[in-house]
């Protein structure tokens, strides 16, 4: 029994030959493949394997936790340039839902020299979005021990999540730019590696369909159970390596080999987890309603032009045309007064509804070449996930890409739509998810979950609110008039 690489091929690729003299020869060479990384499924990790991006693997963050940075990968470093920038990794887990409270903490330990100018700035990205600035103010530079600073925790998410620390340094020297001058050998800034992350405790539920949880962590198919129905519409070399990168991606993420089983007819899943892997003219009309997707973009997407969506009701259509049309009176202020409410309180017609908006279908436009949507079962059991192109090339190079550490990273909510041409994703959030309990019942975890629930429903809060107190004040009427003095 042989598995190993072969020389490398036009264009760099290394073919992998797995080879035996018998079948079971052959399955024996295939289990030494996974050997050093399988584990039992269902297992508790600790850790997200990423030594072949990035060392050392991403711990997993269960609940409230402190890690110092140098237990990340960063060393004690001294800079004398203008911009400092360093990155380290946690790993949230599959059923992560904070997305619309809470904070985190980064403790930072740092200093700055006497050329540093007020005006200086240090900035913390999580995932690529700026999460929290500490502007630099006093004059003759200083230390940083432990200074607390808050990272909202929304723009984390299932899987591993990048932190970035970026110092943007202003020192008189560069303000006066002498031509020739010699680059400075005195070190303006110092960042320690006994920084600390303090994540606090936060909300555990399941929600399907998410994207973000297959893509960060394998979730729902990494458990152990009965096999994922795989349904491909024809078995080319094309549609069969597609379906190949996602499965060995998924199994990446997950830590462990997934247990597949090929089905002839997507009629015959029932109500398992399945993925669908093929063109969009060969899938069943049943699965693209299945999917929320528009029933002509199996026409349209096909000929490469866009998908004009169905039509949306008044108040929809309205919204819309308020986002396109600019300069009338009541236009004006009603777009300053959302301005003004979104830079002072965060808050915008989104955040300030009763209940999530209904789920609109989608309708993949002429840029898009490749895109992956799930959704549920018939009974809501199970999760589907459809990778699909219009052409069956498009599908092998479009999943190729899509698994690329820099793309998957961003596949989340319902829909991940790729542009080839401009290699970015377009995502599709989901409005009303179904929630399901992944762990033990616990009174403070419910009391987060509906935190989470609440600040992104904020109508529903104050109304609760409102109730509340209503209640509180009846209850205190009541009472003073039973055990009260009456004259």
């Amino acid at each position: 029994a042989f598995a190993g690489f072969g020389s490398a091929a036009p264009g760099g690729l290394s073919p992998l030959f797995v080879s035996g003299p018998t079948t079971q020869a052959v399955q024996a060479a295939i289990e030494t493949l996974f050997s050093s990384i399988s584990r039992t499924p269902g297992a508790q990790r600790t850790t997200f394997s990423t030594r072949s991006w990035h060392a050392p693997d991403v711990p997993l963050i269960m609940s409230d936790r402190r890690i110092a940075l140098s237990e990340l990968g960063i060393e004690s470093a001294e800079f004398g340039g203008r911009r400092f920038r360093n990155e380290f990794y946690i790993g949230m887990p599959a059923d992560f839902y904070a997305s619309a409270y809470g904070e985190a903490s980064l403790l930072l330990d740092a200093a700055y020299s006497s050329q540093v100018l007020p005006g200086s700035h240090i900035d913390i990205y999580v995932n690529d979005e700026i999460a929290s600035t500490v502007p630099i103010s006093n004059n003759g530079g200083g230390i940083f021990r432990h200074l607390p600073i808050k990272v909202t925790m929304r723009h984390f998410k299932p899987g591993p999540n990048k932190v970035t620390i970026e110092a943007v340094l202003m020192t008189a020297q560069d303000q006066a730019c002498a031509p020739g001058a010699p680059a400075s050998a005195t070190p303006r800034f110092a960042l320690f590696d006994t920084s600390e992350i303090q994540v606090p405790d936060f909300a555990r539920i399941g929600r399907k369909p998410d994207l973000a949880a297959m893509a960060g962590a394998g979730q729902p198919y990494r458990a152990a159970g009965s096999p994922v129905a795989l349904s491909l519409d024809r078995f080319d070399t094309d549609t069969m390596s597609a379906a190949a990168t996602l499965v060995s991606r998924l199994a990446s993420v997950s830590g462990h080999p997934i247990n597949v089983e090929t089905v002839a007819s997507p009629l015959v899943i029932g109500d398992r987890d399945a993925l669908f892997v093929g063109t969009i003219s060969q899938i069943p009309q049943a699965l693209i309603s299945q999917f929320n997707l528009v029933p002509l973009s199996q026409i349209s997407w096909k000929i490469g032009t866009g998908v004009q969506p169905p039509a949306q009701n008044s108040d929809t259509l309205f919204n819309d045309w308020r986002e396109r049309v600019d300069g009338g009176i009541w236009e004006g202020q009603v777009s300053s007064l959302e301005e003004w409410m979104k830079r002072n309180f965060d808050l915008s017609s989104d955040t300030l509804r009763f209940l999530p908006a209904p789920e609109q279908p989608y309708a993949p436009t002429g840029n898009v070449s490749f895109m992956m949507a799930q959704g549920l079962s018939p009974s809501g059991e199970g999760v589907w996930t459809l990778a699909t192109a219009p052409t069956s090339v498009e599908l092998r190079d479009g999943m190729t890409a899509m698994v690329r550490e820099n793309h998957w990273r961003d596949v989340t909510g319902r829909v991940a739509a790729y542009d080839a041409a401009a290699e970015k994703i377009e995502t599709v959030e989901v409005e009303r998810p179904y929630f399901y309990t992944t762990r033990d019942f616990s009174l403070s975890n419910w009391r987060l979950i509906a935190a989470n629930w609440l600040s992104s429903n904020v109508l529903s809060y104050s109304l609760a609110f409102i109730g509340f107190v209503s209640l509180l004040g009846l209850a205190t009427f009541v009472m003073l008039r039973l055990m009260g003095r009456h004259r």
